[in-house]
């Protein structure tokens, strides 16, 4: 949707082509091409002689793109034949196939990207925009554009389009090949043996699960300027068994990264935060800059690392088994060791372009739901504050800013679970940080990532210890940390005890993504347990310090004396 939006702006001073919906309920999809000779006699031959008219005539819910006059003339005259007799009954079949897909699609489903249903050949249809004489055209596989659009009729929707479409007929290994640009990257999916698994049709009788892949190719020219100039040179480079068939070996592992267990087109790419790759537990993250498709662009360790840019006109190539597209920067899997994050929850992207706002002191905003791309709660109609706190406070946030939300049990009225995407998380065991000002009441609390809870139930209004309601404040940060407590404020003094960090427990991290950490209530802590004010939400590797390094109020750090 994003890059269509983008498109339709590029093409601001063309004139959109509306398509109004337009509904007969006496007519069924065959009587409809019947009743409109003028528009459909060549395709109405079609699906005679394909044998389909019959169930197109019944009961039923479908939708077609069906061809003008005009459209199939043109298709016939560029495969040679004169009339739709010279076509046989197999063919036919396979035309109405692709133009037909079990389900109603109105145009107002249509994305930059594929549509929501396979048709009925097996192989998705994608739809665009594109500039025709002026004029915004709805396209469909680059090869039609849409007439007239939304036909309602008895047993589905029509769309009117101006040409035949053709399925593709090449995998996306012989896409590959065949295409000089990738001589190099052929010769590394025939090493890996990649090509064979990238080689086998979706509809076809040796694929009964019908798998897409999507992959992510780079040309010549961009191993090239990463200092390959040719197969060999990525090999050595690369293939660290010297086996590249072998799972563990560099190279193959090179391949399978690059290569995504189903079919995205950029559409889908753009609205998944993270795509699954053939490398065991290692995705690829996805966002969108103006009009470049960006693959693994994030910050981390404080420092951004640039993402590879998508080459848009080498990409969304549809094949026989999902998608191929093409790379600007050569790129591989980044090895890394876990690494503490310290996510700060009121950092977020769309906060961060309210630039009155954000991290100005003395200044807060209602956040709506859905404003948030990274945070989301169950009850819609619900409302958080991003507060900043002026530099006169008592409290200690980090940054000086904070997430202020309800959260309660049982309650209609009020939040009952909140959850966050964290920034990148390196794949290991972490021990998980809660971090936020203690209120005079608040909720029982099950933290659970990705779906999974954590071993602690956390008390957002106060803490167990020896005096029975707040942290002790004359232990030690280690001992406190023994008890599943911590002072992570460097501003805070020793004696404040409302700057709280506490323990959820401990996470495996299965895979190097963004994750989704939740707040759940539980259990009421009081009658007034409603408010609760976020700072921080900290995953430190088991391994390393979880007391240090602390956090002043201006976002420095404090290192363990």
């Amino acid at each position: 949707m994003a890059i269509c939006i983008t498109i339709i702006a590029f093409l601001g001073s063309c004139k959109k082509q509306e398509y109004p919906i337009l509904t007969s309920s006496t007519l069924n999809i065959t009587q409809y091409l019947e009743a409109n000779p003028t528009q459909f006699t060549l395709f109405d031959q079609i699906l005679e002689k394909s044998g389909y008219s019959g169930f197109l005539g019944a009961y039923g819910a479908y939708t077609l793109f069906a061809p003008t006059d005009d459209g199939v003339k043109t298709y016939l005259k560029a495969i040679g034949k004169s009339s739709v007799a010279d076509i046989d009954a197999n063919a036919c079949k396979d035309i109405v196939k692709l133009h037909l897909i079990q389900d109603t699609i109105s145009t107002t489903q249509f994305t930059d990207g594929k549509l929501q249903s396979i048709t009925m050949y097996g192989q998705y249809l994608i739809t665009g925009v594109a500039n025709v004489n002026g004029t915004s055209k709805t396209t469909i596989n680059r090869q039609a554009n849409l007439v007239t659009g939304n036909v309602r009729l008895g047993n589905g929707i029509v769309h009117v389009i101006d040409n035949v479409l053709t399925p593709a007929k090449l995998t996306i290994a012989q896409m590959v090949e065949q295409s000089s640009k990738y001589t190099i990257f052929t010769q590394a999916l025939k090493a890996t043996g990649f090509y064979d698994t990238l080689n086998v049709p979706a509809n076809s009788s040796t694929n009964a699960n019908r798998k897409f892949f999507t992959l992510f190719a780079e040309t010549d020219s961009t191993f090239n300027a990463a200092g390959f100039s040719n197969f060999a040179a990525l090999q050595k480079r690369y293939s660290t068994k010297g086996n590249p068939k072998d799972p563990t070996d560099s190279l193959y592992l090179f391949v399978a990264y690059h290569t995504v267990p189903d079919i995205k087109y950029l559409a889908d790419v753009i609205t998944s935060p993270s795509l699954a790759t053939l490398a065991p537990q290692e995705v690829i993250t996805s966002s969108l800059s103006g009009t470049t498709v960006l693959l693994n662009e994030t910050t981390f360790n404080g420092k951004l690392e640039p993402g590879v840019p998508v080459n848009r006109a080498y990409s969304d190539n549809s094949t026989t088994n999902g998608v191929l597209h093409a790379v600007n920067t050569n790129f591989t899997i980044k090895v890394r060791a876990p690494t503490a994050l310290y996510f700060d929850v009121a950092d977020q992207p769309e906060l961060r372009k309210i630039t009155t706002v954000f991290r100005k002191n003395g200044t807060s905003t209602i956040i709506n739901y859905g404003q948030l791309a990274g945070v989301t709660w169950d009850r819609t109609a619900s409302t958080i504050t991003y507060t900043c706190d002026p530099t006169t406070s008592s409290n200690y946030h980090i940054y000086y800013d904070h997430l202020d939300f309800g959260l309660r049990f049982g309650n209609a009225s009020v939040i009952n679970w909140i959850e966050f995407t964290t920034p990148l998380l390196v794949k290991g065991q972490y021990k998980v940080w809660i971090c936020y000002r203690v209120g005079v009441h608040g909720q029982y609390t099950q933290v659970s990532v990705d779906g999974n809870p954590l071993s602690r139930i956390v008390n957002l209004s106060n803490v167990a210890n020896s005096n029975g309601y707040l942290p002790d404040v004359t232990a030690t940060d280690d001992v406190l940390a023994a008890q599943g407590f911590k002072r992570y404020s460097a501003s805070a003094p020793l004696t404040l005890n409302t700057q709280v960090g506490q323990l959820a427990g401990t996470v495996n991290i299965t895979s190097t993504d963004r994750h989704k950490i939740r707040l759940t209530a539980i259990k009421d802590q009081g009658s007034n347990s409603t408010g609760v004010t976020l700072d921080m939400i900290q995953f430190i590797p088991i391994n390393q310090d979880q007391v240090y390094p602390k956090f002043y109020r201006d976002g420095t750090l404090m290192q363990r004396p």
